[in-house]
């Protein structure tokens, strides 16, 4: 089974900063799950506690109140570009830049030498996904 996050469908409850290390906590994560290409293809949609861990870190911009419903963002691995999706599984040593857009006036980006995503707990089934241009 593929499986992806979808940013604009997901919960950032907090970004911390310790050391050099950000994580960004998600609570929840929108997971596409398929049997073809996640968030394009049919499947089904999950929600899941997650946490991205960039490492060598910085991080910039204007910060909302969390938590806070993300609207878009991208994720830039090694100068691979996801457009609102985080690949899963994810742990690489390679630059890394991601963008979230939290609403109109708040946008944070984490510049990074590398990331890992944690997934937490046990996925809960959201829904049925059916792209547009799938029959019924």
């Amino acid at each position: 089974m593929n499986t992806t996050i979808e940013i604009h469908d997901s919960r950032v409850a907090e970004i911390t900063e310790q050391n050099g290390t950000v994580t960004v906590h998600f609570l929840p994560a929108y997971l596409h799950k398929s049997e073809g290409r996640p968030a394009i293809d049919a499947g089904t949609g999950w929600i899941q506690e997650a946490r991205l861990i960039f490492s060598e870190a910085s991080i910039s911009g204007d910060f909302p109140d969390w938590p806070c419903d993300i609207m878009g963002g991208e994720i830039v691995v090694g100068g691979e570009r996801h457009n609102n999706l985080i690949p899963v599984p994810l742990e690489v040593a390679k630059p890394t830049e991601l963008r979230l857009i939290c609403d109109s006036i708040h946008m944070v980006t984490i510049a990074s030498r590398g990331v890992r995503l944690e997934l937490v707990g046990t996925p809960k089934y959201a829904e049925e996904f059916r792209p547009h241009n799938s029959p019924v």
